[in-house]
């Protein structure tokens, strides 16, 4: 596929703990599995997830130069990341999430952010703009200078460059009813593809139900709005149809980190090879099916051939044309 995407936003060093109970301070010693470092971080994982599928990414964020960077940076460069817009911070140091996974699964973030007041609108490599097909922000609500209109200028000239825009959303539980939609408006005007969790939806928004949800982006312009619901699959429209997609029931979760990033991943894919949002969902659901069955952020994300084989013969070959 000769489509490139350009990441922006949180990189991280993965430091998976497990099996974590629900309990865990109610126990003075737990054994858990050696820990292993693997990269993270919402615009890692999608770049890392894209090429997997057969893209091209690029990404930008910041690492330090400190032993979890050059880790960042090695892995990376050896999984065919695009690494000219990295920035390597002379002081501050990587972030590092220690994650806590249950038997089940699910997972709990304890993270270190050093440089989360510091990726800005500045940062942003125009060559790198010009060269994508679509431009991808993977950590709205958590770099405050790109919430401050930084990243709305930067889709508005993505948009006059003839490129898509998407973006997906990391943030803490923030019900203020409604203050991020508005925080955040100038840049869902410009947004192709909006990419939130339903727990992010309900903050971002003020609602509670997928209908008041979706007539709350609706005014913005938004070109397709796909609603993470986990466990349940998503919901997708592009304002006209709707779709609910139950997940696939064929994958047993083993660790569900970094499965948003790996569906957004999925999805952009679908976006980029042409097809409709229907099918964009249900390609993401499979890829995100496929990730959770490893442990790591992106462990388990298939090649593109893989994901199209699975989706193929779940839902017919019809839905997924491919012309490359």
């Amino acid at each position: 596929m000769n489509k490139k995407v350009y990441c922006i936003g949180a990189m991280a060093c993965d430091v998976p703990l497990r099996p974590v109970p629900k309990d865990i301070f109610e126990h003075d010693h737990l054994r858990i599995e050696r820990p292993v470092w693997s990269t993270g971080g919402d615009a890692t994982n999608a770049a890392v997830a894209l090429i997997r599928l057969g893209a091209s990414a690029s990404l930008t964020g910041i690492i330090g130069r400190d032993p979890y960077g050059d880790f960042m940076a090695k892995s990376l460069e050896e999984a065919g990341v695009d690494m000219r817009g990295v920035i390597r911070h002379q002081t501050l140091g990587t972030v590092v999430s220690h994650i806590l996974i249950e038997p089940s699964g699910e997972r709990h973030f304890v993270v270190s952010n050093p440089v989360k007041e510091e990726l800005g609108p500045e940062h942003i490599n125009m060559e790198l703009l010009e060269e994508c097909d679509l431009v991808y922000i993977g950590s709205s609500i958590n770099f405050r200078k790109l919430d401050e209109n930084g990243s709305a200028g930067l889709f508005k000239k993505a948009h006059e460059l003839g490129k898509f825009t998407a973006t997906d959303f990391h943030g803490d539980d923030d019900d203020r009813g409604g203050y991020w939609l508005k925080k955040l408006e100038p840049m869902l005007r410009e947004t192709d593809i909006c990419l939130p969790s339903i727990r992010e939806a309900k903050y971002l928004t003020g609602k509670k139900e997928i209908p008041a949800i979706r007539d709350a982006f609706a005014p913005l312009g938004i070109k397709i709005l796909a609603i993470k619901l986990g466990g349940e699959g998503c919901y997708v429209t592009d304002f006209k149809n709707e779709w609910k997609i139950p997940a696939f029931t064929e994958f047993t979760p083993v660790d569900t980190t970094g499965a948003g990033d790996s569906f957004g991943a999925g999805f952009v894919r679908g976006i980029l090879t042409g097809w409709n949002p229907e099918a964009c969902g249900l390609f993401a659901c499979a890829v995100a099916g496929f990730n959770i069955t490893k442990k790591g952020a992106v462990a388990g994300v298939p090649d593109f051939q893989t994901a199209y084989r699975f989706v193929t013969e779940h839902c017919g070959a019809a839905r997924f044309p491919v012309n490359d």
